[in-house]
């Protein structure tokens, strides 16, 4: 096995530049950024409370509000003297911050007034005179005054001197607190105990405590600012005022899912911190080295791997505690990746080494956060050792930005490794314990584990053996760091957690939000793509999508976490509303139902009699008869009449018994009724083998006579099909005689309890005429008629035949519809041009028609 001597790591001598002073001195600031994220955590949940309190306590939130932002920029003010090199800049900055330092003192003294129960009076006038002293502050900061540029250095940074303007703000805090504070306190602490919990008392004491330890710092000796840990007390004062019922905890952190947003709000901030970080820190000289091919590919899956699916499994249900303690496992195994992609690159140590110390910072917590997310996968209560997990999780987490973490460094293949130092062999110990005490307890419990249960804690334990083997490189042992894969355990999480039964994703607008979401990425895909060309000219092929891979990815995860965390609780509002409004829409319903029942049942008696009605009634004239309850009689000039009358049905009638004689004649009369319904004719009666139908009426129109032929044409056409096939089968058939004839009639309705629609005039008794005289198979149509349709039909006449009771009538046949009419062979079917004119008849048009030749 090859051997790779331990680089050590050693700050060089000498002038350096601000980037390069910036991150050797990321350690000493980090605790500065991380009290005033916690300050603006707890100065907007402070805020809220304020909105909704009683008009009593309105003001004390107030002050809490302010005083929580002001601590928090305590911390901000104190990074920017360990990170900025320039005393110019650090001047500039400070005077600028100290804007929202400056009501730390007179808010601070009101919180103290309040919490004696507004029994020490010189409290609150004190915070009067410490608001006098910010307003001469604000004075010498607004002149430029507030700093000068004479500092003092230490390792941890440069201190500006106050001027005459701030010193006395900066006399005053301290001042008071021991004079005033602590002496009232001690007084009054009966009162305090009774109406607080000690955890506010405790804090209050050492957030003055901690800003007067920055006092040395200021005065010139080389003694690291309390200030810098704040953040401690400030938890405490909101645990106090939470524990006092200000605050209902268990609403803002899980209800309100405040510790959901507080999480994704600083994952959002290291995603854009890492895309501009590569965007504007990497320069192709990063790439020289081909460590980042492969060996980057793994880590980078890893990374944003795990980061996607805790934003899917803590937006998909964030009050459930599964899903929160996967998400922070999801997330803190992504830290601890993210250093390893740096060290296939080829860029300065002190950088790959501020990466991977900021990244232990949060991972330190990882057996932690895993042994609670297994204990709850299992349905048990968290056991009481886990305490001394939480102890050795704080304990590396505090030592993670000292040099106790990595000493140096080997330079293997694949890509640099740091050599731990007792912090990282203090994480892997007690990532250790934790795996052994977790597989006692599921070998105890290993009964009542269903099978979601498994796959986490299988995830975790095969995420802790790959962790571990990565301690083998970092002491010198050239093995390849598997814990790069970490990916393989992270989606087995994912799914596990889902599979549990913790996932609900079945809201209308989080459906809205993923289409969004969507959106977003390929948007950004598009700008990829469109930006891969100007970066293509400074990298090759391979550099450019890797570095495009690391730019994108971040703010691919920040867009779905944007609209993921501003579209969840739409989402579950809207939802419980479309829950409530559904059940006054059943509630409702179930008490229309009985209503309807009754309703139903006479609508479709109603139905029933109308549907009667119309079958013996055409629609227009039962409208009328319900309407009026009668109809009046109406006169048509020129309705068509159409007869027919099968010939010799009598003897054939003969031949059959009753029911199928009645089959089929209901058989014909059944095609006749469909085929005078297409077009346009309403039958009015059948008279034994007799059927009678009219065009024309009870809406008067132009085109009877046309309607009435094409009609015949039509049965006379599935006559002769019937006849065809009868004669096959060799049974007998009938055969048919067809009449029509055009002119005046009256229609009405006789009968008071059996209506019938009936019409009278001579004209009906010429139509009897034309039929009767006619030939059978063949269609008999008076002049008056064939007038009417001569140009639409080819006809033949037949001169003049005798009527019965008529005397001689001229007398036509219809054989078919003209050729340039007709879209078959045969002449039974109208083409595209018939059916133009005869809309434009139906209008109302008058066509003048060619002389036939």
């Amino acid at each position: 096995m090859d051997s790779y001597s331990l680089i050590y790591f050693q700050k060089p001598e000498g002038v350096i530049s601000n980037w390069e002073y910036f991150w050797y001195q990321i350690p000493y600031g980090a605790p500065g950024i991380l009290t005033f994220v916690v300050g603006l955590f707890l100065s907007y949940f402070a805020f809220q409370k304020f909105r909704n309190s009683k008009e009593e306590n309105r003001f004390f939130h107030l002050n809490l509000t302010i005083s929580f932002i002001s601590f928090g920029c305590v911390g901000l003010v104190l990074t920017t003297r360990a990170w900025i090199q320039d005393v110019h800049t650090l001047v500039i900055w400070n005077d600028l911050l100290y804007f929202l330092v400056a009501p730390l003192a007179p808010t601070a003294f009101y919180l103290a007034y309040h919490m004696t129960g507004k029994q020490s009076k010189l409290l609150l006038y004190y915070s009067y005179v410490c608001w006098f002293a910010s307003f001469v502050l604000y004075i010498g900061v607004i002149l430029g005054k507030g700093f000068e540029t004479t500092v003092f250095e230490f390792p941890f940074g440069k201190y500006p001197r106050g001027s005459a303007f701030v010193r006395p703000w900066g006399i005053l805090a301290p001042l008071g607190y021991f004079l005033l504070i602590l002496p009232s306190f001690i007084r009054h602490y009966q009162y305090i105990r009774k109406h607080y919990h000690l955890t506010l008392f405790h804090g209050v004491n050492l957030l003055f405590l901690l800003t007067t330890l920055n006092a040395p710092s200021i005065l010139g000796f080389k003694v690291y600012p309390g200030g810098f840990f704040l953040f401690i007390p400030m938890l405490l004062v909101a645990y106090g005022v939470f524990r006092s019922d200000f605050f209902d905890v268990n609403e803002l952190l899980f209800q309100k899912n405040g510790m959901f947003y507080f999480l994704f709000a600083l994952l959002s901030f290291v995603l854009i911190f890492i895309s501009f970080g590569v965007s504007f820190g990497l320069s192709p000289d990063a790439y020289e080295s081909a460590k980042w091919y492969p060996w980057g590919i793994p880590p980078l899956i890893s990374v944003f791997g795990a980061v996607f699916l805790s934003i899917i499994v803590a937006g998909a249900n964030p009050s459930a505690r599964i899903n929160q303690l996967c998400a922070f496992a999801l997330i803190l195994t992504g830290f601890y990746v993210i250093q390893s992609v740096p060290l296939k690159l080829n860029i300065s140590y002190v950088v790959q080494l501020r990466i991977s110390q900021m990244t232990f910072v949060a991972f330190a917590f990882a057996p932690s956060i895993m042994v609670r997310l297994v204990f709850e996968a299992i349905g048990q209560k968290s056991p009481i050792w886990i305490k001394w997990i939480d102890a050795l999780c704080i304990t590396a987490a505090i030592l993670s930005p000292s040099p106790y973490l990595f000493i140096g460094y080997y330079d293997y293949p694949w890509s640099r490794v740091h050599h731990g130092g007792p912090a990282e062999l203090l994480v892997g110990i007690n990532g250790a314990i934790a795996l052994l005490l977790v597989l006692y307890s599921f070998l105890r419990n290993k009964g009542y584990t269903n099978f979601a249960s498994k796959w986490i804690i299988g995830s975790f334990l095969l995420s802790a053996l790959l962790l571990l083997a990565a301690l083998l490189p970092s002491h010198g042992f050239p093995v390849y760091p598997i814990a790069d894969f970490q990916f393989i355990p992270a989606f087995l999480l994912g799914y596990a957690v889902l599979r549990h039964g913790a996932l609900s994703l079945e809201g209308r607008t989080i459906q809205l939000s993923q289409r969004l979401a969507n959106l977003g990425l390929i948007t950004m895909a598009i700008a990829a793509i469109l930006y891969f060309p100007l970066i293509r000219e400074q990298y090759g092929v391979g550099e450019s999508a890797f570095h495009l891979t690391m730019i994108v990815l971040p703010l691919v995860l920040f867009n779905y976490l944007v609209i993921y965390i501003m579209s969840r609780p739409l989402a579950e509002e809207l939802d419980i509303s479309y829950f409530l409004l559904d059940l006054e829409k059943q509630k409702a319903d179930e008490e229309r139902e009985k209503a309807l029942i009754a309703q139903d049942k006479a609508e479709e008696a109603r139905e029933e009699s109308e549907k009667l009605l119309l079958n013996i009634l055409p629609y227009k004239v039962a409208q009328e008869l319900k309407t009026k309850g009668s109809v009046n009689p109406v006169r048509f000039d020129k309705a068509t009449v159409l007869f027919t009358d099968f010939k010799g049905f009598t003897k054939v009638a003969e031949g059959m018994d009753e029911q199928s004689l009645i089959e089929e004649l209901d058989a014909c009369f059944t095609q006749f009724d469909e085929i005078i319904l297409r077009n346009n004719l309403e039958k009015l009666k059948t008279i034994g083998d007799s059927y009678m139908c009219a065009g024309g009426l009870p809406v008067e129109n132009r085109t009877s006579a046309i309607d009435a032929c094409l009609a015949a044409l039509e049965i006379q056409s599935f006559m002769n099909q019937l006849k065809e096939i009868k004669t096959a089968l060799n049974l007998p058939f009938w055969e048919l005689r067809l009449g029509i004839h055009t002119g005046p009639v009256v229609a009405g309705v006789v009968g008071r309890f059996k209506f019938a629609y009936d019409i009278w005039g001579d004209t009906v008794n010429t139509a009897s005429r034309m039929e009767s005289a006619g030939e059978t198979g063949k269609i008999n149509i008076s002049k008056e008629t064939y007038e009417l349709v001569k140009y639409f039909f080819v006809t033949e006449y037949r001169g003049k035949v005798h009527g019965k009771n008529k005397g001689d009538l001229d007398m036509y046949f219809v054989h078919r519809l003209r050729p340039r009419y007709s879209q078959d062979p045969d002449g039974k079917a109208p083409n595209q041009y018939f059916r133009e004119l005869y809309s434009r008849i139906s209008r109302g048009a008058n066509i003048r028609w060619k002389k036939e030749s």
